[in-house]
Order: C-alpha cells, then structure tokens, then sequence
C-alpha cells in the first residue's frame, strides 16, 4: 500500500479535556440476524471482527492530552497557565478561601483520580488499550504515560504494562528575567542548553541528617510532597530523593523531610529542582500497537515502532472476540455527572487512524498506518488535511 503526502492544516479526531464522547463500532449495524431473529445469538452470521478467532493487531496514532494539566497544582502564588486550551487542565490557584471544589474540572475528574487515570483507547470485554497517567502530584509534573494491554483468553486476564514512555520534556531556553532566585549563576543546563534545574534554597549549617533538610526561612512556598531534589557539582545535577508527602513543616523550624535518608549531612548546601516542565506530546504524536499471537499466546507492546513491553498469556484458550459494540475513546460505559471520566476512562486527545488486522506484525509504518488489504479487519483514517 502506498503513502501519500499532503501540505495543510491536519484534522483528527478529537476528544478534547473534560469531554464524554466515544465512537460505537456497533454490532447490530454489521451483523445480520440470524434464524432466531435476535442479535448477539449463537446463529448470527458473524464476519470480520466478528469472526476472528486467531491472532491480532491493533494499531492506532494518537496524541494525547494532558490531562494533569499545566503547571497543575494547588499554588498560593501565581503561576503559568493556560485557561482555554482543549489540550490541557489549567491549573488550580489558592486564592483566599477557594480549595479544589470551587473548580468546575474537579467535579469532571477529581485531583487524585487524574493522577492514575486510564484513557481507554479501544474498548471491548475481551481486549482492552488505554493509557495509564503514572503521577504522585501535578506540581510542575504534566501526565506521563505507560500504555496498557488487557487481554482475556475463556476466563483468565492478562494485563500487560509498559514503563512509562510517554513523557514531558524538560529544562527551558531561557529563564525569567524577573525571578532571581532562579539565577543563571547557579543554573544548570544540559547539552543542548536547555535550562534544566533551578537554585532553590541553601540548607541551614546544622541540622541536616538522615531525611531532614533545614532551612533558615519558610519552605512551605518553594517545595511540596512528591517533589524531587537535587544537589550539583560540576555542571551536573545529582537526585537526593523525592520530599514525603506532607513532609513540608509550614512553621519553625523550617524542614522538609525526605522519603529517604541522606548517608551524608548536607549543611550549607544549595538545593535545586526541575525547572518548568511541558507537555510537549500534546503537540506530536504516536504510533501504538499491540499484537496477540494465538500459538505462542505471546502478548506485546510497541510504541513507534519500538517493543516496549512483552509477556505470555498463562492461558490455553483461543480467542474470540464477543458478539458486542466496540468503542473507541472510552468504555462506553457513557456515564454522566460528578466525576465520571474515570468511570468512563475517558480518552483526551486526538486520535489519527485506527486499525485492527487478523496477524500479529512486529513491522509498522508509524507515520501512516498501512495495514495489508487482505488482513484489515477494521480501519479508521480520521485524518485529512487542507490540499
């Protein structure tokens, strides 16, 4: 099959934040009836996805969105943000009595619940993709992904993760002429001189032992739970470790503790922590494919065209897939109200072609899917462009 190249402005389809959309690949629309005139019977005449009982590709191209949002977290200082993007949250400010519940994205999907949320992908009761947000909080922390295969052979599941592969970029061009604190003085920047971590604060002279860090004034504005920290020598930045969750004393004396102990007493030493972070994917996109292959019951990952994740499935059955609607974008659960895009695993972002084909490959074109006629099951091509 032959690639063709196009100039313009690109269209997807998109499932912008806080949205409740799905696509329903409905059974009733393909499959006729068969002698006992009722659908989903043992005596429908089944094609296509319908009858596959062998192995499998899915493949799609997708960008997804941000769902942890930019710069998202509880601040009582201003901070950068966004407020109308359909890529991303904006984030959530302190401002006199306000909390969380004053935020009508909160009552969409809850603080804690975007931190784990699973945007599914493809959804159907034997076989599930989604990706999973693998975050501890959203302070400077934008949603990074690992992809999830679900797979269920007669009555035994399994599921298949991935490391997290779709991540944020670090370091900036440049930094805020206003903000002194962060000075070019004690910055740090990496090869491609990229502004990558920021002096912070100086730890007390004394004080300074096991998982406790001192300073001289308040640290309550500059850190929080979960943050990582760093020490530099040489130009290079060194990880002490991540401070615990509620680990900001906000009174005197003025110490965070560290989830774990230092061998060495760091007094009088500057301490440093990531500059800005972006959620660069929501501007690219992605090539994600799983494959099952019914032999050898070998499941696997791929992300541009990379194995990310492999295992076997521990059960003998084949598989089939159900007589039933599949969804694209959600679970098709379609529930409404408080907090319902992670009962929904809603997917945001946008998703560019889909397919579905009766082999498993381990070979892909990711810049255009090109799976062979005689093996497409299904195939979705949502982009098009301005010619």
């Amino acid at each position: 099959m032959a690639s063709t190249a196009h100039v313009g402005e690109t269209r997807a389809l998109v499932f912008p934040v806080m949205c409740n959309a799905h696509v329903k690949i409905d059974y009733s629309d393909n499959i006729p009836k068969g002698a006992d005139n009722t659908f989903a019977s043992s005596d429908d005449i089944t094609y296509g996805l319908w009858s596959l009982k062998d192995a499998f590709t899915i493949e799609t191209t997708i960008t997804p969105y941000d769902v942890n949002g930019y710069s998202s977290g509880f601040f009582t200082v201003p901070i950068q943000t966004i407020e109308n993007s359909k890529k991303l949250f904006p984030a959530i400010l302190a401002v006199g009595t306000q909390s969380f519940n004053d935020y009508l994205s909160q009552y969409y999907l809850s603080h804690s619940d975007k931190l784990t949320h699973e945007m599914r992908i493809f959804h159907s009761t034997k076989v599930q993709v989604s990706l999973i947000n693998v975050t501890t909080h959203s302070h400077n922390q934008p949603a990074q992904y690992k992809i999830r295969f679900k797979l269920i052979l007669g009555s035994t599941t399994t599921t298949l993760d991935s490391d997290v592969v779709i991540t944020p970029s670090s370091g900036i061009n440049w930094p805020l002429a206003n903000n002194t604190t962060n000075s070019l003085t004690k910055g740090v920047f990496d090869a491609e001189g990229k502004y990558t971590h920021s002096f912070e604060r100086t730890t007390h002279s004394s004080g300074n032992s096991g998982t406790t860090l001192t300073f001289s004034s308040t640290a309550s504005d500059n850190f929080f739970g979960g943050q990582e920290l760093f020490t530099v020598s040489g130009g290079k930045a060194t990880s002490i470790g991540k401070i615990a969750v509620g680990g900001v004393r906000t009174t005197a004396p003025h110490t965070v503790t560290l989830e774990n102990s230092q061998s060495t007493a760091l007094n009088s030493t500057d301490i440093y922590v990531k500059t800005l972070q972006h959620p660069s994917y929501v501007d690219n996109f992605n090539h994600i494919a799983v494959t099952f292959d019914n032999t050898t019951k070998l499941m696997r990952i791929y992300l541009d065209g990379n194995l990310v994740a492999s295992t076997v499935h521990t059960a003998s059955d084949d598989f089939a897939f159900d007589r039933e609607d599949f969804f694209l974008g959600a679970n098709g659960t379609g529930g409404t109200g408080a907090n319902t895009a992670a009962s929904n695993n809603q997917f945001m972002g946008e998703m560019h072609e889909f397919a579905i084909s009766n082999i498993a490959t381990d070979k892909f074109n990711i810049f255009n899917l090109t799976p062979r006629y005689a093996n497409t099951l299904l195939y979705f091509r949502f982009e098009e462009v301005d010619e």
